[in-house]
């Protein structure tokens, strides 16, 4: 593996505690789920590269968008549950379409 998957992925680690710390900090937990989401998001355009694999683009792309749509939801003012479920389902989605097409792609 090369190293630089290492520092994405630490990288990533380390935005999601400052996501979650953040939000706890300032009262806010609503915003994890959207803000894991966006990070999680985020981490999949270079590991696109580094794994020679496009669909991670899309996959980076779709969950960089599921994150989007659930801060319109947390913007509307729904419940934390609801904005749990919107991501938490897209995300899966997403995880699961990418997942999919790699296992048959090879």
């Amino acid at each position: 593996m090369e190293p630089e998957v290492g520092l994405v992925n630490a990288a990533e680690l380390v935005a999601i505690f400052a996501v979650i710390a953040a939000s706890n900090a300032s009262g806010h937990p609503e915003f994890i789920p959207v803000g894991i989401c966006l990070v999680v998001g985020l981490h999949f355009f270079p590991l696109a590269r580094l794994f020679d694999q496009g669909q991670y683009t899309w996959t980076a792309v779709f969950l960089t968008a599921v994150a989007l749509v659930g801060l319109a939801v947390l913007a509307a003012g729904t419940t934390a549950e609801t904005i749990r479920t919107v991501v938490g389902l897209g995300a899966a989605v997403v995880l699961w379409a990418s997942s999919f097409h790699v296992a048959l792609r090879g």
